[in-house]
């Protein structure tokens, strides 16, 4: 009997365990090296991606961040528009990221960890160019939170690379991944860079980022 209820517990438990999301799309393996942007404050980042396979429900979001060390699992807004940060708005939710275990110091006094957050009643989109914005992200800390630039170096995903602006114009685009079903890009993302990292142009480029992103 006893045997019988563990089991039965087991398939309860597997049951109610939600379906892993597909990718819609991917803008790339993370770069952890060059430069990163806020996006708490008054700063708003916007990329693009494309939706090539059908209607898609959009249920979800991968980021690569740049944390300072005790930092984790950032709140965000995360919209999804017709333009960069504006148009048409088919979702606008402050969601939780969760930290996976895609995570490692960089070197330079930051941890590059990879963070996603999965929601419900996400928008239904049809094939086209949409713009994924994330703003007033935060912390219990009050530290500020930065999404790393990857260029769309190695992206795979129709459309790629993607297109990206923040509050003061146009940037390089960023590492992420956007989650749904019904896409046809439903292929597994590059595997996480790994192993220690020199401070090299990693320095210069934190540099650069306090330097100009502080509004």
């Amino acid at each position: 009997m006893a045997a019988k209820a563990t089991l039965s517990f087991a398939f309860v438990l597997l049951y109610s365990m939600p379906a892993v999301a597909g990718t819609v799309y991917d803008n790339g393996p993370v770069n952890g090296d060059f430069n990163a942007y806020a996006f708490d404050r008054q700063n708003v980042i916007s990329d693009t991606f494309i939706v090539s396979g059908g209607n898609s429900t959009i249920s979800g979001a991968s980021i690569w961040v740049w944390l300072f060390p005790g930092d984790h699992n950032p709140t965000a807004e995360v919209t999804i528009t017709s333009q960069a940060n504006g148009g048409t708005v088919y979702f606008d939710q402050t969601v939780q990221f969760s930290q996976e275990s895609n995570c490692y110091a960089q070197g330079i006094g930051v941890n590059i960890c990879q963070e996603t957050a999965s929601w419900t009643n996400g928008p239904a989109l049809p094939n086209g160019t949409y713009w994924v914005n994330l703003k007033n992200g935060s912390f219990p800390s009050g530290d500020r939170v930065f999404w790393d630039q990857n260029d769309g170096a190695g992206c795979q995903s129709p459309g790629c690379p993607s297109q990206a602006q923040d509050s003061n114009g146009t940037i390089p685009s960023e590492a992420f991944s956007i989650l749904g079903s019904g896409g046809s890009d439903n292929h597994s993302a590059p595997p996480p860079r790994t192993g220690a990292f020199l401070c090299g142009i990693g320095c210069v480029g934190l540099v650069g980022i306090i330097g100009r992103i502080v509004l």
